[in-house]
């Protein structure tokens, strides 16, 4: 169904624009830079420090974290469905 909705919306004219929107982006497309071959990271880093009771706070929302970790910061990296905890020894581009 989306690749219908866009096939009909290429059609469509913007307000008083004289041409179409498939017109506009015929003459932008050989402009546009190819997507980078790396991964992008969509989430979002936070550097709280983890509390006596084991929990790291981020945004509105308390976390527990294995106890060993108390005292120190840990790096959190908040997606939109989840969020993943890195330790110092952690590399965030290689979650386990």
């Amino acid at each position: 169904m989306v690749d219908q909705w866009d096939l009909h919306d290429g059609h469509r004219r913007i307000g008083s624009r004289p041409r179409a929107v498939d017109e506009y982006f015929a003459v932008e497309q050989p402009l546009l830079m190819p997507l980078p071959q790396e991964p992008f990271e969509t989430g979002r880093l936070f550097t709280p420090r983890v509390d006596r009771y084991s929990q790291i706070a981020v945004r509105t929302n308390r976390y527990s974290v294995p106890t060993r970790l108390i005292g120190k910061r840990v790096r959190v990296v908040l997606h939109a469905s989840h969020l993943v905890v890195y330790d110092k020894n952690d590399d965030p581009r290689t979650p386990r």
